[in-house]
């Protein structure tokens, strides 16, 4: 066999992208808070394959209108640009294209805010084709929002955050090209999730469980330890985008859903809320929502208040909810006594459990089967003999604890145990049945 000569081939790197990270505390938080905050920026620029060169906070009362941070700390960016080589300014705040521009102008750099960042990263890990047009929508919604002045923003830089999916086609299209190509993706969504829909009918029968929780806490790893598979999983931000759903018989009886969503971030751009709406809405039909915590995190409870309002925003923060704190085995021993002593003070529902490690897997699978158990109630219907149809479904998606037959009514008497979502179907159908034939007798 030949082998290939490849003395002549040379090897071209991709240049890493070097950035600054640039916040601003207004002394709405402390001095610590601010500072994990911008922690969390640099973890989000590493997801964005982004090398950090430095980081500068600036405390002011109120942002400078013209460039958000103040000249003085400005001149001292500029001057550290040149010595660091940075190509990047990173802003833990959402700017203004006025400010952008000035900045732009200062620094010569190419200038991301924080929501550019996250949708920048989405746009690296959208794989599917929903999930693709759903970012490039959120980008587009994002950037004409703030379009009247942005040109130069947006031809500041080649490639680069902030400018990956749908960036570098805005500089050649006009506003009302943009606007075209918004509608044109929001009919393309439309359509999707139209087939979605169908599916998601075909599904109703099942018990429907929904992973939720902060970014990187666990949430892909638990989804595989529970129903055997492989989703990709990494320890970094936004690791997987597509909402993926398995199928799993629970005790052998019952067919039980369970979906893994994208990870929730605080301050989660509304315009990325909006376009993953249809990823998202597994959560608004979930029957459990797992609430995937991790444990070994400083800010939990902030992470936790983040996915709340995600939740709020999303109309689901009523359903029953059980907290997973994950990532158990990270904890000290005398720290995890403590710990675990207070939160459950706090959250009565909740489990601590090491999906990595398989650490109280059955303990989790006892509390999700006390809440599966919690929505069947007990109920007796008397059910004609010649409604076959209704007399199959009790059988199969039921509970029988006895059936008796009455021969005045000629009817059957089932005493079953039923899922809530089921009981108003089958009253009806008995109530309809009986009035029809009353009214035809």
């Amino acid at each position: 066999m030949k082998e290939k000569n490849y003395k002549n081939y040379i090897l071209i790197e991709k240049p890493v992208e070097r950035a600054f990270l640039i916040g601003l505390n207004n002394k709405e938080s402390s001095k610590e808070e601010y500072q994990e905050s911008m922690e969390e920026l640099k973890r989000l620029a590493a997801t964005a394959e982004t090398e950090v060169a430095g980081m500068f906070i600036q405390a002011l009362d109120k942002p400078n209108p013209s460039t958000w941070i103040g000249k003085g700390k400005l001149e001292e960016i500029k001057q550290s640009v040149k010595k660091e080589q940075v190509t990047t300014l990173i802003f833990n705040d959402n700017l203004s294209p006025v400010q952008s521009r000035n900045i732009t102008k200062t620094t010569h750099c190419n200038i991301v805010d924080r929501t550019e960042l996250i949708l920048d990263i989405f746009a690296k890990h959208a794989k599917t084709k929903e999930s693709m047009i759903q970012v490039e929508l959120a980008q587009l919604e994002y950037s004409y929002s703030k379009l009247r002045n942005l040109w130069q923003h947006f031809s500041r830089i080649e490639g680069g955050i902030g400018v990956r999916g749908p960036g570098e086609k805005q500089i050649e299209i006009d506003r009302r090209e943009i606007k075209k190509r918004i509608l044109m993706l929001k009919k393309r969504l439309f359509e999707i999730r139209k087939v979605t829909e169908t599916k998601r009918k075909g599904r109703e029968d099942s018990i429907s469980i929904c992973l939720v929780g902060y970014t990187n806490a666990g949430k892909s790893t638990l989804f595989n330890r529970l129903t055997r598979s492989s989703v990709y999983t990494a320890d970094q931000l936004f690791a997987t985008l597509d909402a993926t759903t398995r199928s799993i018989k629970y005790k052998g009886e019952e067919k039980v859903l369970i979906t893994d969503t994208i990870g929730f971030i605080d301050h989660l751009p509304h315009t990325l809320v909006q376009s993953f709406y249809s990823t998202l809405f597994e959560v608004r039909e979930a029957d459990l929502l797992l609430h995937v915590i991790d444990i070994s995190h400083p800010k939990l409870h902030d992470q936790i208040s983040s996915v709340n309002l995600v939740l709020e925003d999303l109309q689901a923060k009523d359903k029953n909810i059980l907290f997973v704190f994950n990532k158990y085995d990270l904890c000290n021993t005398l720290q995890a006594k403590f710990l675990k002593k207070q939160l459950k003070e706090q959250y009565q529902d909740c489990v601590f459990i090491s999906a990595k490690e398989k650490m109280n897997i059955e303990e989790l699978f006892n509390k999700i089967d006390f809440y599966l158990q919690k929505r069947k109630l007990n109920r007796i219907f008397g059910v004609p003999t010649d409604m076959n149809n209704l007399i199959n479904f009790l059988h199969k998606k039921t509970h029988i604890v006895n059936i008796d037959f009455n021969e005045k009514q000629n009817e059957y008497i089932f005493d079953v145990l039923i899922d809530y979502k089921y009981l108003k179907t089958v009253q009806d159908q008995i109530k309809h049945y009986k009035l029809n034939k009353y009214i035809n007798s």
